[in-house]
């Protein structure tokens, strides 16, 4: 018996019974359904956090005056400075870094136009602009220069703007008061509400020169050793960070006169951060994939019953046909060309089922999680995979019922009423 004809008759078979059929391959339909389903949405989790992690900037890290006391030998206070940047920066100091970005945040009384709001004010250097890469929305940044002459100028989030003067073209120029310091707004950032940022929203902030916050806002809250809040530092490439770490641990020791004595800082690395994120939402995903999984199980368990059912109603079928000259190979054979059938289209429907789901799963991570640009997304390995395992089910499972119906012996088949 030739393929074509071994699947003919098993596709007749399946027709014959429609509900039966059906019934047997729900199981596998719900179980490659479910784990394309759950690979998908965790392929669109992982996709939007590394989204989120690249916003960052690629080739950045972090530095902060913390320390974890219960780590100490040495009582060592925490310690971080502008003057630890500049001293970074230094020719021949840090060959890997390209660029350093620092910062002194606090919360202040904002108001304008007859409006009063609380919001993050970040005092940042001229360089915070481009070592944290962003648009505007109207206007300029400030400069170097500003930032050197103490200017009472500010750059302000998207939703800041909105909120006092209705948009951002209409907030360039307006005055703002921080907690008594008047400024002016010189620029807009296009930054949306939301976006992944190391401190507070970009959107829901307002950007000042940093030596105007620490000599007009925050002279009360900063010191010789602490006057930073957060320093960003930008390696050359994603290929030097490590050096690029290496050169300021090195550089803030030794301004910071640390010999025997642990860190007095702590250094953040994202992209460290994100592949240790990824590595535990990759073991998440395989453990989402084998509960769905158990489904397949249980669906295989029903396309093995139903084939050793069709077995004993086409007993005396076979006999007939052994007595004809049919080898038990060739009853073997279309036994199993009929599970596979069962589970190829029960695969093909749970593919179907995936996607929906996959799309359902969108919805639920952009609305419910507020993930924006996450996109579940099905992939061709993950329909690959469901097509292998539907198949290797309806071998697995359907070659024992084969196999029973290739051992009857044919005389007695035939007996059979």
């Amino acid at each position: 018996m030739n393929l074509i004809e071994s699947f003919r008759i098993a596709f007749r078979a399946l027709f014959t019974n429609k509900l039966r059929a059906a019934l047997t391959m729900l199981g596998i339909v719900i179980g490659v359904g479910a784990v394309i389903g759950m690979l998908a949405m965790g392929n669109g989790f992982k996709s939007f956090l590394n989204g989120q992690f690249a916003q960052l900037g690629a080739g950045n890290f972090y530095v902060v005056p913390f320390v974890d006391s219960n780590k100490i030998a040495a009582r060592t206070a925490a310690r971080l400075s502008a003057a630890d940047a500049q001293a970074i920066l230094a020719p021949g100091r840090a060959p890997a870094v390209a660029g350093i970005a620092f910062e002194f945040s606090g919360a202040a009384q904002v108001s304008a136009a007859g409006q009063r709001f609380t919001y993050s004010v970040r005092a940042v250097n001229a360089a915070w602009f481009t070592v944290t890469p962003q648009d505007l929305a109207a206007g300029q940044l400030f400069t170097a220069t500003d930032d050197d002459q103490r200017a009472r100028v500010a750059v302000i989030g998207k939703r800041v703007a909105e909120r006092f003067f209705g948009s951002a073209q209409a907030a360039v120029g307006q005055r703002l008061n921080l907690n008594g310091v008047g400024v002016t707004v010189l620029g807009v950032l296009a930054t949306e509400p939301g976006s992944f940022s190391i401190g507070a929203d970009p959107a829901e902030a307002v950007f000042i020169p940093y030596n105007t916050g620490v000599s007009r806002l925050y002279r009360n809250q900063t010191s010789a050793d602490i006057n930073l809040s957060i320093m960003t530092v930008k390696a050359r490439s994603i290929a030097t960070i490590e050096a690029a770490i290496a050169e300021v641990t090195a550089s803030l020791r030794e301004q910071h006169r640390l010999t025997y004595q642990d860190n007095d800082f702590t250094i953040v690395n994202p992209d460290q951060i994100a592949t240790q994120v990824n590595g535990v939402l990759g073991a998440f995903n395989t453990f989402l994939g084998l509960v769905a999984g158990i489904s397949l199980l249980v669906g295989g368990i029903g396309i093995m019953n139903i084939m050793l059912v069709s077995v004993t109603e086409r007993t005396r079928e076979i006999g007939l046909r052994k007595a004809l000259g049919a080898k038990r190979r060739d009853i073997l054979f279309q036994f199993l060309i009929e599970a596979l059938v069962l589970c190829l289209i029960g695969g093909g429907l749970g593919i179907l089922l995936g996607y929906a789901l996959s799309l359902v799963s969108t919805l639920l991570l952009v609305n419910l999680f507020n993930a924006k640009g996450a996109v579940a997304t099905v992939s061709l390995s993950n329909i690959l995979l469901a097509t292998g395992i539907s198949a290797a089910i309806g071998i697995a499972f359907g070659f024992f019922p084969a196999l029973q119906a290739s051992r009857l012996n044919p005389i007695e088949a035939l007996r059979t009423e």
